[in-house]
């Protein structure tokens, strides 16, 4: 099977803003980019494919977009970052911020989630998909979702995840056989000519 992990694009928010689970708008010109993805996509996929997306607007769109049958799975839901969600990075107090880096795997003193609570909802939602039903399987998620399920699947360690980069509708591709898995793209959004 070929997992690909699609990222959202980029959302109407201020720039320096925190958000997780905040359900953002995506700006008007949103499809130009989904149409070169979907593009894309379509050259890649033989065979059957499912698809799923986070219930977020800001992946549900693009999810729906590529696929009018894509189903939404809240185990795909964005990190909740609690009472940080909304704030400017720059005015939540540095020592929270130094708390939570301190111990990225099982920290929240944001009273949300830790990176453990997320991997453990898609260790869940990963155990209950038949992989071997289907050739592709296309997931529009977000960036952390994207870091711990690649980090999981990988068997990297989930405290390093932060060091993966998942740029805007940017497309992480897996191949898997049975245990064995391999990368084939990180993060990549060179499918853009750029």
């Amino acid at each position: 099977m070929k997992l690909f992990l699609i990222r959202h694009p980029k959302p109407d928010v201020a720039a320096g803003t925190c958000y997780g689970r905040m359900d953002l708008p995506l700006p008007e010109n949103w499809q130009h980019t989904a149409d070169e993805v979907a593009l894309w996509l379509n050259c890649r996929l033989k065979g059957t494919t499912l698809y799923q997306h986070s219930p977020l607007q800001r992946a549900s769109l693009l999810g729906l977009h590529l696929n009018s049958n894509s189903t939404s799975d809240k185990a795909l839901v964005e990190l909740d970052f609690g009472s940080w969600e909304g704030e400017f990075w720059n005015n939540i107090p540095q020592p929270e911020i130094e708390s939570w880096s301190n111990d990225l795997q099982f920290s929240s003193p944001y009273n949300g989630e830790s990176l453990e609570d997320v991997r453990q909802r898609l260790s869940v939602w990963w155990k209950s998909h038949r992989i071997d039903q289907v050739d592709n399987l296309v997931v529009v998620a977000h960036s952390g979702v994207i870091k711990v399920l690649v980090s999981m699947l990988c068997d990297w360690p989930l405290a390093q995840s932060y060091r993966i980069d998942v740029g805007f509708c940017s497309v992480t591709e897996l191949s898997i056989q049975g245990d064995y898995i391999t990368l084939k793209r990180l993060g990549a959004g060179d499918w853009l000519g750029v």
